[in-house]
């Protein structure tokens, strides 16, 4: 695949106190990894746990808090566990009988997780001095028709037991997609990389290096090029001039090796410059877009769509502009500068922008005109498929940077920059 290790995600969920920390530190093997106490409303915040399951690969194991717990932060917990909820691969649900055998609480939280597609699995968490009959296990399993494990979560003993119950039971789906799928050992590719001064110092970014992880998995070669923006964009035509000669220059001496040059992959502020810089039979997409076929599952469609959508935006409207992560920002930021530049003059006024940087993803989304969000290269597969799934429940078109910026210069640029994922058609 690439370097990005893909983890699969169990989420624990229930009432308050049901033992779903104590379950987590038995999963992993962790005796004080969440804190475990008798008082209601321990957890208040999702516990993550990275850990590995033998012949089963990397888990993020998330710990959340109770959703009996009625009051205005419980209100706040359960939208963090329903959260987990959507995003979690597999959702654990523990159940302590002593506290309410109704079970109607558990079947709603069933229904919520088959709504979403989820899979779901119970463990009973049955505390010291405590006996489960079969009778009642059966019990269990007619009225929530799940598979049911009777464990002692608080006792290191039945981790094996909790361990094969898991890998009995849960129905591994299989999300590999290709980086890059029409790179192949034939042919330099080449990386723009402008690094600008938002670039961080003794590393590249995590969707350069995952590209060229990809490129050298295949034999194929990778060549980098520090694009010199200030100069490819100066109002000096002749420090334009010299930029350009000196990336044609690079770009001939592959072109006219013997191996060839076979795909560009360019930084997505660079479209301005480098798809006229650069012959039309050169196939050439952006990192950004590479990471939204990668993180969508292939799903550009979805985001093409929602570029078509700033055509169609009005003066006054609310722009949504979200990234995974933070970071300090300087002068000619993409996100709060460039993007925001370019939809203003296309509108041909002032737009209202709502920036949501490494903070959750916001509930009311249906007061939005246009979502853009960036590749998304610091979360979760898991947890970008719901933000799209999220848009497209509210009605809301949804683009990526590296998409946008794409179609912000002529259907011509969109159109070549997603050809390297061949299924994909532009809108």
């Amino acid at each position: 695949m690439s370097k990005r290790k893909e983890r699969d995600i169990i989420a624990i969920i229930g009432r308050t106190n049901a033992g779903k920390s104590s379950l987590l530190n038995l999963l992993s093997g962790q005796k004080n990894y969440a804190i475990v106490d008798k008082t209601p409303g321990t957890t208040t915040d999702t516990v993550v746990a990275l850990m590995e399951i033998h012949s089963m690969g990397p888990f993020k194991v998330l710990d959340t808090a109770g959703v009996d717990e009625y009051s205005e932060l419980g209100d706040k917990k359960r939208r963090k566990t329903f959260e987990a909820i959507e995003e979690a691969d597999l959702n654990l649900i523990v159940i302590d009988i002593k506290r309410d055998d109704s079970l109607d609480l558990e079947i709603k939280l069933i229904e919520r997780v088959q709504e979403h597609q989820k899979q779901a699995l119970v463990v009973i968490n049955v505390f010291d001095n405590q006996k489960v009959t079969e009778k009642h296990l059966a019990k269990v399993k007619q009225r929530l028709n799940l598979p049911v494990l009777a464990i002692n979560a608080s006792n290191k003993i039945y981790h094996r037991k909790l361990v094969d119950f898991i890998k009995n039971n849960y129905k591994k789906e299989i999300r590999d997609i290709d980086i890059l799928p029409n790179v192949n050992k034939k042919g330099f590719v080449l990386l723009i990389v402008p690094m600008d001064e938002e670039t961080p110092t003794l590393r590249l970014l995590r969707p350069q290096n995952m590209a060229l992880e990809r490129i050298l998995r295949k034999f194929a070669i990778p060549m980098l090029f520090r694009l010199d923006l200030n100069k490819a964009r100066n109002s000096d035509q002749n420090l334009v001039q010299e930029e350009f000669e000196r990336y044609q220059t690079l770009l001939d001496l592959l072109k006219s090796s013997c191996e060839g040059l076979q795909l560009i992959i360019t930084d997505s502020q660079a479209f301005d410059i480098i798809p006229k810089w650069t012959p039309e039979n050169i196939p050439l997409t952006s990192f950004s877009i590479m990471m939204a076929h990668y993180m969508s599952m292939g799903k550009l469609t979805l985001m093409l769509k929602g570029a078509k959508a700033i055509d169609n935006l009005k003066v006054g409207n609310r722009v949504l502009i979200v990234e995974a992560c933070n970071h300090d920002r300087k002068c000619n930021d993409i996100g709060t500068v460039q993007i925001p530049r370019i939809l203003q003059k296309k509108a041909g006024g002032k737009i209202n922008f709502v920036f949501n940087f490494g903070r959750p993803f916001p509930d009311n989304l249906n007061q939005y005109a246009l979502i853009i969000h960036c590749g998304a290269c610091m979360i979760d597969r898991q947890k970008y498929l719901r933000r799209l799934l999220k848009a497209q429940e509210a009605g809301v078109p949804i683009t990526n940077y590296g998409i946008f910026l794409a179609f912000a210069q002529n259907t011509k640029v969109i159109e070549r920059a997603i050809k390297p994922f061949a299924k994909t058609k532009a809108p």
